[in-house]
């Protein structure tokens, strides 16, 4: 006999999985809110979620007697599954449950966008109606990219066929007698963006999707294209996909999955402004959502193209099934442990031209000197025995010089590599240029200790390192941390500040003991990293 409690129940749960166990010993719980901090029961042996629960190591570690988390879903990145791992806890999903329904939703959205269904409404209840405000076009002889061809992409092709549609489908793997069948074609991922008027997301969150659909891709896809996304949120780059609707290269977006979707719930808003000092990135995903809600040639619904009775109904069975088998030493929908986080290494860039004369550079673009570059070469020697996946720099030239020279002693050339300006070096407004000497001079030593070391003193016309660290975490969270969830080994070499503003994260270093942290040249911090971005292990690898 086991204690359950199931998360996120509806009336519709309930009913069903009362009856599964109605003829079994199991103390059965139910809770229509999310799993948190605030009602953990201690004594819970079994416990089911959908997605909105995120159950980190914090919340599992008040759960001393857990045996086996179900999820009502099938991804199951909510749960951190290296804690279960280390912990005996066993992971059950449900692997399918409703490819037809998924796909009917990614339509229901492209009927509404393209008959304008949410405006007409509006103007039939208001009886403002203006005709050519209302005018939609027809879907036929439309071409349709599908991005993704499992289960659920497959779907959307058979129905795009019924509706006279000509379908692109881009896809890792090829199954030519299953297009033949549909009527759809193979094309590379450049031939969809530029030959589709809709575009369908149909493929899991990997470091490899990860913003699929960004700058970029978007300006190779045709102007007026319309997107539909009911695969993940962070296939889409949010900040890219609002400006392609205001500048109108996209003339319509479908949305049952967006970046910070949980935002759309109020309490979890909330809760994430309460907790911003341990995920500042949330501020910026709730703005993006705002803005994106605000666009009237966008249709937004909260995670719901799974929600039918008939997929719930599947869902609840296999759940209950997968408990009450559990029980009996059967484990068939049993989630592996994924691959253990990659390894992260930061490294500050060589010596530069104004290291060398004891300048602040601020965001001055200058080159390293030879002496710079041979020792980032000797340094990548000592990083060899680490396979790299990707690599990010800021935009200032001496850290992509100093990324070239590293990649040259791990011999590992092809390293792909992305600029950013959130790594940026830490602006020292009107002192950029000085030397520090000069400066110290100009203003004394507690006023020069104050800019160079304080948390968040203030800098005219420049930056705070608290300034840098609001850029700096969030694109740490966003962007390079799914690839070190999904086992990528990721180098970022920037600046002495920006990667100080990062360590102060990944370390959890209070705002009094940052001052205390100096970013060495010719030094590499390799860090093993949990699921929230925190450091397990440590490791410095240093020329001297």
């Amino acid at each position: 006999m086991a204690q359950i409690d199931f998360f996120e129940t509806t009336p519709q749960d309930r009913f069903e999985l009362e009856q599964a166990f109605k003829e079994t010993d199991h103390r059965v719980y139910f809770h229509e809110a999310t799993l948190g901090k605030n009602n953990i029961n201690p004594e819970a042996e079994v416990i089911s979620v959908f997605i909105g629960s995120r159950l980190t190591a914090d919340v599992l570690a008040k759960m001393p007697g857990l045996k086996l988390i179900a999820t009502r879903s099938t991804g199951f990145d909510h749960i951190d599954m290296e804690y279960a791992s280390r912990n005996d806890i066993t992971v059950v999903n449900v692997p399918t449950y409703g490819e037809a329904t998924v796909a009917e939703h990614a339509f229901a959205l492209l009927l509404s966008l393209a008959r304008r269904v949410v405006q007409a409404q509006t103007a039939a209840k208001t009886g403002n109606i203006v005709m050519n405000e209302l005018t939609g076009f027809d879907i036929e002889s439309r071409t349709l990219g599908v991005i993704g061809a499992g289960k659920i992409g497959r779907h959307v092709a058979r129905i795009a066929k019924g509706f006279g549609m000509r379908v692109l489908a881009y896809d890792a793997a090829h199954d030519e007698k299953m297009a033949s069948e549909l009527g759809f074609s193979y094309v590379s991922l450049e031939e969809l963006l530029q030959e589709s008027d809709v575009i369908s997301l149909h493929v899991p969150s990997l470091p490899e999707t990860y913003h699929l659909i960004n700058h970029a891709s978007i300006e190779r896809m045709k102007t007026g294209v319309i997107i539909i996304n009911t695969g993940r949120g962070d296939l889409i780059e949010t900040s890219a996909l609002i400006d392609g609707l205001r500048g109108g290269k996209i003339a319509a977006a479908g949305l049952d999955t967006v970046e910070g979707e949980t935002f759309l719930h109020t309490p979890a808003l909330l809760e994430a402004i309460r907790d911003n000092a341990v995920a500042p990135s949330t501020f910026v995903a709730a703005a993006e959502l705002a803005a994106l809600k605000q666009l009237p040639q966008v249709i937004i619904t909260p995670h719901v193209a799974f929600n039918t009775r008939e997929a719930l109904e599947r869902i609840n069975h296999t759940t209950a099934r997968n408990i009450i088998d559990f029980w009996y030493g059967s484990v068939p929908n049993k989630v592996a442990l994924q691959a253990k986080t990659g390894k992260l290494v930061l490294l500050r860039h060589g010596e530069s031209e104004w290291n060398v004369l004891g300048k602040w550079t601020g965001t001055t673009d200058v080159h390293i000197t030879n002496n710079g570059r041979d020792n980032s070469v000797k340094l990548g020697q000592k990083l060899g025995d680490i396979s790299f996946d990707f690599a990010y720099t800021s935009e200032q030239i001496r850290t992509r010089e100093t990324l070239e020279a590293v990649k040259s002693g791990m011999k590992q050339i092809e390293v792909p590599y992305e600029q950013s300006y959130a790594l940026n070096e830490r602006d020292y407004g009107v002192y950029t240029g000085m030397q520090k000497d000069e400066i110290k001079k100009l203003i004394g030593n507690d006023a020069y200790n104050e800019l160079r070391r304080s948390w968040d003193g203030i800098i005219e016309d420049g930056e705070s390192l608290k300034q840098v660290y609001d850029r700096v975490v969030p694109y740490y969270l966003r962007v390079i941390l799914p690839r070190l969830r999904h086992g990528q080994n990721v180098i970022v070499v920037a600046h002495g500040n920006s990667l100080r503003s990062l360590i102060k994260y990944i370390e959890n270093i209070s705002h009094r003991d940052i001052g205390d942290l100096d970013m060495l040249h010719d030094t590499a911090v390799v860090y093993s990293i949990a699921q929230d971005g925190r450091a397990t292990a440590r490791e410095e690898r240093s020329l001297y």
